[in-house]
């Protein structure tokens, strides 16, 4: 059986545009002679929709979409499989229900809805949808197939840490006893997800003894990334092709007994080799800008170029998400700056080709402090560093409503757990695209992008060097860096790593890291306020602040 894979990137409520993608996915694979089109879980209404689906419209405009791909189908030779959100069947349970239908020739030949509902980290899916209460296979010229979604194979997942859900839908595939498995997917991207999810799944189409094709979306919604990077498996779960990340895409694949092969290569090409994940993190950081500006309409990004390494990162990552002429840095110089960086923002500007201005605050600075206190004094010490940063906040907000723009914060994720950062301030901002990368990733990152972006007339990299090798610092009080108030940053991104991500016991991590971890470890809880008005994060690991972190601010929690 040929099969085509259409790994596109519908957009949550977009039912006309992501018809039109589904549709033109559907005429390339009837060109290709395919006998069956897989498109990702929900391509209809876009993933995940949220409180969309108790919105009544949403069944309607569900329903019309699938009446005009019906139309498509009629008196063509491949059948279409589109996710979608559908009416519960049942008399009690939630009203709707997550789906996968197949339609054939102007009909509806299979219905499958999803069986495992994810509420967990980003996910919420049991708020919304009503389980599947049993799993059936298509026949397809003289094939069983079965259809999964999404979470339906990932019911071994070791992150999850243990079982998590009563009934195993691969059991229920095994008994069936299907000639091959079809998986429609919306699966996020996270640091090292890639690895785990193969394996997951080549070990599920090893142990039915069936090819496993999978497809999933790209794109972004808000802060959820998706990847893609759809693959194949064969019947001894050895990897037949994968589609690129990030990158919509078409493939069309011949199944053939237990072997997979991929009838030509698509116009986008494949990706078979695994890129570095460094390189993925950088991709989904690009999809994620890119994705937040289409999607709410702005064209144009605001960023405080400091000349430090985290406004030259995001400075890098807006330039290319959007393009250099859409992308306005803002030095924003005090008393206490460094001569060289303003030097370095300059020169990071001019190698980008973005457009630059210097809006020092010294004179607003004076100003601003001399009449908070009216003669009474002196500003403490903190409300002195602090009022620089909301002065720049209110500088870069002031500067997107003039020229209608977002403002992209530059926090990591680091100094987003420390509270390192200041509300209303540096915080300021539509989105935070390193806010779920730690400090000692963003240089990572910085190297990789040097490694691989360079002006192609001079050859110099996107960021200077000395951004890369000076001591960081806020620069809100004389001869400050970073270390003064925190952990060197290698130590640091240590205790976080443990204590947010792997959620390892407050005494373990003492026990690892030293007594000065419980500091750390207090600072993460009692900035909650700021990270709940901060901007969205664009998540990249398993724990980002955010939809999938949800810690009460007002609380009594000992450490």
């Amino acid at each position: 059986m040929k099969i085509a894979v259409a790994q596109i990137d519908p957009v949550v409520g977009a039912f006309e545009a992501n018809v039109k993608k589904i549709k033109e996915a559907y005429q390339r694979a009837c060109t290709k002679q395919a006998r069956l089109l897989l498109t990702p879980e929900m391509a209809v209404c876009g993933y995940p929709p949220h409180d969309l689906v108790e919105r009544p419209e949403i069944f309607d405009r569900n329903e019309n979409a699938i009446e005009e791909l019906l139309l498509l189908t009629k008196g063509k030779g491949c059948a279409l499989a589109v996710g979608h959100v559908s009416p519960s069947p049942f008399e009690f349970g939630r009203a709707a229900q997550n789906v996968v239908t197949i339609l054939e020739n102007g009909r509806r030949v299979f219905r499958q809805a999803k069986s495992l509902l994810p509420t967990y980290d980003v996910f919420d899916e049991a708020r919304y949808f009503e389980p599947a209460r049993s799993i059936q296979t298509w026949t397809c010229d003289g094939l069983k197939i079965a259809t999964a979604i999404c979470e339906d194979l990932w019911a071994n997942d070791p992150n999850l840490g243990r079982q998590i859900y009563e009934k195993n839908p691969v059991d229920c595939f095994r008994d069936l006893k299907p000639d091959m498995l079809l998986s429609l997917s919306a699966s996020p991207f996270e640091w090292g997800k890639r690895e785990r999810r193969e394996e997951l799944h080549s070990d599920i189409a090893r142990a039915l003894g069936i090819p496993l094709i999978y497809v999933n979306q790209v794109g972004a919604t808000d802060e959820i990334l998706f990847d893609g990077g759809s693959f194949a498996f064969n019947s001894a779960g050895k990897l037949a092709g994968r589609l690129p990340f990030f990158k919509n895409s078409f493939g069309v694949l011949e199944v053939s007994g237990g072997e997979v092969l991929w009838d030509s290569p698509s116009d986008e090409g494949r990706e078979d080799e695994s890129p570095p994940e460094i390189e993925l993190l950088y991709r989904a950081l690009l999809t994620g800008i890119r994705e937040y500006f289409a999607r709410t309409g702005f064209k144009t990004a605001v960023i405080g170029l400091s000349g430090g390494i985290d406004s030259a990162v995001v400075a890098v990552l807006a330039a290319q998400a959007l393009g250099p002429q859409n992308v306005l840095g803002v030095a924003m110089p005090s008393q206490y700056s460094s001569p060289h960086s303003l030097e370095d923002a300059e020169q990071m500007a001019k190698i980008l080709g973005i457009r630059f201005e210097v809006r020092p605050i010294k004179f607003m600075y004076s100003v601003a402090s001399r009449e908070l206190v009216d003669g009474q004094g002196q500003l403490a010490a903190i409300a002195q560093e602090n009022l620089q940063s909301r002065l720049r906040g209110l500088i870069l907000m002031t500067l997107s409503n003039h020229f209608n723009s977002l403002v992209l914060t530059t926090g990591n994720k680091s100094e987003l757990a420390t509270g390192y950062c200041t509300l209303y301030g540096d915080m300021c901002g539509a989105l935070a695209p390193i806010g779920d990368v730690y400090k000692t990733r963003v240089y990572e990152l910085a190297r990789f992008i040097n490694k691989n972006l360079k002006n192609p007339q001079t050859g110099i990299s996107a960021i200077p060097e000395r951004v890369l090798t000076k001591a960081p610092s806020a620069e809100l009080r004389p001869n400050q860096t970073d270390q003064d108030s925190l952990p060197p940053y290698d130590q640091l991104d240590g205790m976080l790593l443990e204590y947010l991500e792997k959620r390892v016991p407050v005494s373990d991590v003492i026990a690892k890291f030293g007594a000065a971890s419980s500091e750390i470890i207090r600072k993460v809880e009692i900035n909650e306020f700021k990270r709940r008005q901060g901007a969205p994060v664009l998540k990249v690991s398993p724990k980002a602040f955010g939809l999938g972190r949800r810690y009460p601010i007002a609380k009594t929690w000992k450490i």
